[in-house]
Parts: structure tokens; sequence; C-alpha cells
């Protein structure tokens, strides 16, 4: 994987985290007090498809762009997640797949459930990202756009005023062309944090499924197993190793700590049938386990 999300943008991994993402948005939706989104990693925000970041890994095209060839694919994909696509290429669902230009990552996915009690908090490290992401969300006051480390947030921004929280850790894991980073101990760490600070808030930590590193995989599981968290799932969204493409990552896995109530439902609705349209030619496979 290349740390840059604009080679990665709507790829398999992207529809995976950002639909679980929006499953749990939906329920804070539900009940108007308010709540603080927390996005650690946040990239740009929103992603130029026609990039050559883009174009050169063809991710999207393997992606987003399976399910929007097909004629039914407004049954395929959550409405919600159709509707911020529309918003940010500014055209109508019916249209989007003539007219999808851009990708919304999770900043963008966030923003479009912030009501007027409501605040989000997004970071990012990189230079040139960040200043990026600041332009994408300028005048907005109901968001703060931090350059620092954002692990370091479940400390520092936590607890909050505000009665509810989400967080969503979604940082590279692989850097510097390393497959075992120090973000598996980082995640671990907010994660503690979190609970110490907010131990009813919702988090979720994205995390890819590497072959041939199964054995770092079963101690970093049981590292979130050893968390205090009372309720804990584990989701693995694996599209199937396509033998002519096997340098790239074709499997990855979320936890989700206070899943709300009824998202697992969704997520089985959902997931299955859309792997069904992102398959490689073998092996695909999707699980959800409640681990707590």
């Amino acid at each position: 994987m290349n740390y840059q999300h604009h080679f990665h943008a709507g790829n398999f991994a992207d529809i995976f985290k950002h639909l679980v993402l929006i499953f749990c948005l939906e329920k804070l939706h539900e009940k108007s007090s308010s709540f603080l989104a927390i996005d650690t990693h946040s990239g740009l925000g929103k992603y130029d498809i026609n990039n050559e970041k883009s174009l050169k890994t063809n991710e999207f095209n393997e992606g987003l762009k399976k399910i929007l060839l097909q004629t039914n694919f407004q049954e395929i994909l959550p409405k919600k997640f159709l509707e911020i696509l529309a918003k940010i290429n500014l055209c109508n669902i019916d249209n989007l797949p003539q007219n999808l230009k851009y990708y919304c990552g999770s900043p963008i996915i966030i923003k479009n459930f912030l009501r007027s009690q409501d605040k989000a908090i997004f970071a990012e490290t990189n230079h040139d990202v960040f200043y990026g992401l600041k332009r994408n969300f300028a005048g907005n006051k109901k968001i703060l756009c931090t350059q620092e480390n954002g692990f370091e947030l479940t400390k520092s921004k936590l607890p909050s005023i505000e009665k509810r929280a989400i967080i969503l850790i979604d940082s590279a894991f692989e850097k510097n062309h390393q497959k075992i980073s120090s973000d598996y101990e980082l995640a671990i760490e907010s994660l503690q944090n979190g609970y110490k600070r907010c131990s009813n808030g919702i988090y979720l930590l994205w995390h890819p499924i590497i072959e041939g590193d199964e054995k770092n995989l079963e101690i970093f599981y049981q590292k979130i197993l050893n968390l205090k968290f009372e309720k804990i799932h584990h989701l693995i969204f694996d599209v199937g190793n396509n033998s002519t493409k096997s340098s790239k990552m074709h499997a990855c896995g979320m936890f989700v700590f206070n899943m709300p109530w009824q998202v697992d439902e969704k997520i089985k609705l959902y997931f299955p049938k859309i792997l069904g349209y992102l398959k490689n030619s073998s092996g695909e496979f999707f699980e959800l386990k409640n681990l707590k």
C-alpha cells in the first residue's frame, strides 16, 4: 500500500470502511443530543478519481466503478452513501455513473451528518495534505482541522462537552515499505486512552490484512481482545486474490467498539451483496464476529 490515499480512493476497502461509518452515524442521528466526531487520519477528505495517482493504481475502477456500472447500483449501495457522492459531484443519484469525478473521504461523510449541535475534529500530519484538507472545510465552524498526530486525539480531545462521540482510527499501518509499523501499537494506545476518557464512545478501527502477516495479526487481535470495552465486533472483507495482481491488498478488517443497536443487521444486509460485485476470481469472504 502507498500512504497517500489518492492511490486508493474508491477502492473496496474505502467502500467497506465508509459504509460502516455511515451506518453508525445514522444511528447517532436517531437522538437529538449532540455528538463529537473525530477522524484521526483524515487525508484530503475529497479525491479526484481522474488524478494521476488514482489512474496509476486503477483501484477505483476495480472498486466503486464496478458497482456504478450495474443498472441496479441503487439497490446495491445504501441511499445515504449515494446521496453524498451525488452532492459532491453536483448531480442526481441517477446520473452518478456518468458524472462521478470525485470520491468522498471520511471527513466529507462526517460533514454530511453534522447538525447545528454537533462538532467534528479532523487530523492530518502531512503538510501538503493538511492544507488541502483545511481548504476543503474552510469557514465551517462545526469542524476543526488540526495538523497533529491523530492517535493523540483520544487523549487530548476526550471527554468532550458533547454527550456522545464517534472516533474513526484509519491510519496507513504500512510505512516506508514496512508492513509492520508502530501504528499497530499506537492504535492500541489510542483506544486505551479513549476508553479511559469516553468508554461509551463508538470507536472504529480499520486495519489491512496482508498475506504472510498472520502471526503479527494474531498478536494484534489478542491485544484488541485485552481492551476493556464491553462490546467488540470484528468485520473482515476480502474480495479474493487476483493472481495477476498478487501484490495488491485484497482483504481488510474493522473493529467496532460499542457498535450501535441494529448496525450489525445493516452490515449483514449490504456487505455480502456488495462483495458479490467486487469479488475477484475466487476466495472472496465476508465475516462479522461478536468478540465480546
